[in-house]
């Protein structure tokens, strides 16, 4: 039940929802978009960072209280996956008040 939309999804649209894809699959295109645009300078790819970064750690709070709280259970895997999430916060956070420097020469 957790593993697809969060959980969150199914309740309010329905298990065959186009919405209700599975976790991996949300965070597989979260992280190839870490990636992609990682490698990127400029203020857009900042800001496009720094949001799927805030989304994410949400969700990886929500899903590790329900790992918790509500399945009583403590994955390593999920775990490390989750402080990977925050990490990247704090990597994408300190991009986006880096000034830019966008088409000036060192």
């Amino acid at each position: 039940r957790w593993g697809r939309g969060l959980g969150l999804v199914e309740p309010v649209l329905g298990r065959d929802s186009a919405l209700n894809v599975p976790n991996g699959a949300v965070g597989l295109l979260f992280y190839l978009l870490q990636g992609l645009l990682g490698r990127r300078g400029g203020r857009a790819a900042s800001v496009t960072l720094l949001g799927t970064s805030v989304a994410s750690a949400a969700a990886s709070l929500w899903l590790g209280a329900v790992l918790l709280f509500r399945l009583r259970d403590l994955c390593l895997v999920c775990l490390s996956t989750y402080g990977v999430n925050l990490a990247l916060l704090g990597l994408n956070l300190r991009r986006w008040k880096r000034p830019q420097t966008e088409g000036k020469t060192p």
